[in-house]
């Protein structure tokens, strides 16, 4: 069931919205087409027709919406997602574009704003729904905080609550096992690898960028892999790194062209 609050507007001659010298017939329900000057009366009939002429004609009926969920809640509740690729892109950008606390720090500030920008969409559809939305300092006080509050104001909102905790857990419990189970050491020696090759070529001022492989078959050892190398004077260079221990030691040298 939904709670209806609407005015009826008597049928009548009204004041044209789109032309103030004429008046047009109101059903009840819409504007018709029938239309005629304005009359010219007296100061007692005016004054009556005045108080007509300044009510709206149509004022549609309001319904309050008694659901408190929201596609801007939900998208709040999914920012610990957001988080996740935002910092996977700043990972990026630290080992092929140049190591940098900036990255990180960015990651955090576009997921912070997301998450400000969709809990005051969702402020603004739940007043439109009718509902007492949480305070606006609420907002800014991260995800958590303001989903926390949202449900402890409004009846049946927890899930987004519990999604955001999902994910964050997921976010922080899924990279930790895969870590400490081992399913994550190509990756770590092929980013340790591409680390110290930026060091070396690029911090040396013999190559400009570096971009290996973040995934490499680096645990069978004899393996190889490529590597593209941006020289200092803006040509391009083939690396060869070559896989030579069980410990993850390499060597690598440059293709011969």
């Amino acid at each position: 069931m939904t709670d209806q609050a609407t005015r009826v507007v008597p049928a009548g001659w009204y004041e044209d919205p789109s032309d103030p010298a004429q008046v047009r017939w109101w059903n009840g329900i819409n504007w018709t087409d029938h239309r005629q000057p304005k009359p010219e009366v007296g100061d007692t009939e005016s004054s009556q027709l005045e108080e007509n002429f300044a009510s709206p004609a149509a004022v549609r009926g309001r319904t309050r919406i008694r659901s408190t969920s929201t596609a801007e809640s939900w998208i709040v509740s999914f920012t610990p997602g957001l988080l996740a690729v935002a910092l996977l892109v700043a990972a990026w950008a630290w080992l092929y574009v140049g190591p940098n606390v900036l990255w990180p720090v960015v990651a955090l500030v576009v997921t912070y704003a997301v998450s400000v920008v969709f809990a005051l969409l969702d402020r603004r559809k739940l007043a439109r729904w009718e509902h007492t939305p949480p305070s606006l300092i609420t907002t800014l006080l991260t995800a958590p905080v303001y989903l926390l509050i949202r449900a402890l104001r409004l009846s049946r909102s927890w899930g987004q609550l519990v999604a955001w905790g999902l994910l964050m857990v997921g976010l922080i419990v899924l990279p930790a096992a895969a870590w400490f189970g081992g399913a994550l050491g190509n990756v770590e020696t092929a980013v340790r690898i591409q680390s110290e090759l930026h060091e070396t070529l690029v911090g040396g001022g013999e190559a400009s960028a570096v971009a290996c492989p973040p995934i490499a078959d680096t645990t069978t050892v004899g393996s190889i892999y490529s590597c593209d190398v941006t020289m200092s004077d803006g040509s391009h260079a083939v690396l060869w790194v070559s896989i030579d221990s069980d410990a993850g030691d390499y060597s690598y040298a440059f293709a011969i062209k």
